[in-house]
């Protein structure tokens, strides 16, 4: 079974760096609050179910298949303000299932963390309990949806794409084309070892990024500059583009690719296959692009990273 990793890296940068100005039109934060850096993590408890977690309408995880136990996710790289914030969790047939199983074997809790006050717990939805062994929730065995709000308080404001361009049509042919021609550049650059091509095309994603987990500008110089080395060296072998699908979120603002194949589906397309030692991992990236202004390219401005096993 997969495990993935980079939530658990995410979450130490969340409790152990420092504060860097935001790279976009910021509101003043007090000194209190820089200092207390907070965090906002999610808690999922279940042993029975599959799930897509998405955060203002971004998705943070995707899990196809059941875990076991619970699983915690960092939400700051999705707060880009403080404010109410949306949260959706959709439920859907693990692989394999061609139904929901009638269960209440799930529970949703937030916990709130900063530096200088002890984790704050709230939960934020569980399941009622079975009548007659049936799940009343599970109205429609394909799938459930179910959303709700938290509060949430950063000390940073980013614009993120609230000016850029919608992109209306899903199905136009020509956005298709674009989109899936970005992506493969993101790819050959991984492919070709160019690793400053790459990590340059994610610059303006970074500079979103790095304020929601408080990296220094030291932080993030190494940061990128160990990524940089991981492609250059050629570490990993690139998956090609394959199995995927067009979708568009942030409000119809953003798109993506996704995963359409039954191991993978609704994971990010570019993926690097490595090993850790004798283990085999794979790193994915969801990428999400934006149009700046009209007539502008695509090019990216969100993203997600997780490493797999």
């Amino acid at each position: 079974m997969r495990k993935s990793t980079a939530i658990a890296v995410l979450a130490a940068l969340l409790q152990a760096t420092v504060p860097v100005a935001a790279q976009a039109p910021a509101d003043s934060a007090s000194p209190r609050q820089q200092e207390q850096q907070p965090s906002y993590d999610l808690r999922i408890l279940t042993e029975k179910l599959a799930f897509r977690v998405y955060v203002n309408d971004l998705l943070i995880q995707a899990f196809p298949t059941r875990r076991i136990g619970s699983m915690s996710m960092p939400l700051n790289p999705a707060i880009l303000r403080s404010g109410p914030q949306k949260l959706t969790i959709r439920l859907l047939p693990a692989a394999g299932q061609d139904r929901l199983p009638d269960t209440d074997d799930l529970k949703v809790e937030l916990v709130v963390r900063s530096k200088t006050a002890p984790p704050r717990h709230t939960m934020l939805y569980e399941l009622p309990p079975l009548r007659d062994g049936r799940q009343a929730q599970f109205t429609d065995p394909r799938g459930f949806s179910q959303t709700v709000q938290f509060e949430a308080q950063v000390p940073y404001r980013l614009a993120g794409w609230e000016r850029s361009v919608p992109l209306l049509d899903a199905g136009d042919p020509k956005l298709e084309a674009e989109v899936v021609e970005a992506y493969r550049r993101l790819i050959d650059d991984i492919g070709n070892r160019k690793g400053e091509a790459f990590m340059g095309a994610l610059a303006k994603a970074q500079r979103l990024l790095y304020p929601t987990i408080y990296l220094s500008a030291r932080e993030a110089r190494e940061r990128d500059a160990e990524w940089v080395s991981f492609i250059d060296k050629g570490t990993g072998t690139v998956v090609p583009l394959e199995h995927h699908a067009l979708e568009i979120r942030g409000d119809g603002k953003l798109v993506r690719l996704r995963r359409t194949d039954p191991a993978s589906v609704d994971e990010g397309v570019v993926r690097i296959a490595y090993k850790r030692g004798p283990q085999p991992r794979t790193i994915v990236y969801d990428i999400y692009l934006h149009r700046p202004a009209p007539g502008a390219k695509l090019e990216p401005i969100w993203y997600f990273m997780t490493d797999f096993n």
